[in-house]
Order: structure tokens, then sequence, then C-alpha cells
């Protein structure tokens, strides 16, 4: 879904940046890094959706051990610490536990990110926040 919709905004009104299983890379930190130091963003949310195909492929992988083509390795392995995580968890289903602790884990990680993220964090110029929009209905709930 558009992220404009979601949140009732018009069209060039959110500044979006996108990545496969919400992982945090060199070019999504330097984009985000372009935001806050040059469009004054005030909030980061990093919002997974239900159902997302990347992390039910971390869950694959580590279940079945099935080796995947291509750059697909590394997503996996940036996902998959969440999916440990949440195999731990006594409530809920693995999938949905795992992609709720995947945008967790991205959150931590966006506001240690050094120097832009954190400086601007730790100065109150800007908030990180995170969030799974549910696909099926449409709403979006903070974790």
């Amino acid at each position: 879904v558009a992220p404009e919709l979601a949140f009732d905004q018009g069209l060039g009104d959110l500044f979006v940046v996108r990545v496969a299983g919400n992982i945090l890379n060199p070019d999504l930190l330097a984009s985000l890094e372009y935001g806050v130091h040059f469009l004054g963003l005030p909030l980061i949310m990093v919002i997974g959706h239900s159902g997302c195909g990347a992390v039910d492929a971390a869950i694959k992988v580590l279940k079945t051990k099935v080796v995947l083509p291509g750059h697909l390795p590394e997503l996996v392995t940036a996902i998959k610490p969440a999916v440990y995580t949440a195999e731990k968890e006594q409530s809920g289903n693995l999938l949905d536990n795992a992609i709720a602790e995947n945008v967790r884990r991205q959150v931590a990680r966006l506001k240690r990110s050094t120097p832009v993220l954190q400086d601007a964090y730790a100065g109150k110029k800007i908030d990180i926040v995170g969030a799974v929009y549910d696909l099926r209905t449409g709403t979006i709930a903070l974790v």
C-alpha cells in the first residue's frame, strides 16, 4: 500500500524509502540521513506489514536450510535474529511475532546509527518509531 494512502497524505508529502524486510543497509541509511539532514524530517517510521514475504522467507530458510540465489541470503541473514527471538514467544504465531520483532530491531539500529541519526535522535530533533500495517484491515499498530 502507498504510505500516503495509509496516512491520508498527498503524493509527495511523505519521504518514503522502501526495502524488502525493512532491513537497514548503507543505501537506506544514507537516504534517511539525507531526509533528516537536508529535509528536516521530524519522524522516521519503520513499517512492517502482515504476511511479509521477506520475513517468511527467512523463517523457511531457517526451518528447511534451503539455499537462496543471489543476494537473498544477505536479506535473510539480516532478518534471522528477529526470527530467533520470535521463536521464544509463548503467544501469537511465528510470522506475526517475527515481523514485529524485526521492526523493533530495525528501529533500535536506526537509533544507534552514527552520526546523523543517532545525534538527531539524542538531541530530540527526530523520533524513530516502529509499526506493523495489517494488509487485511488497513490498520497500523505501533510496536
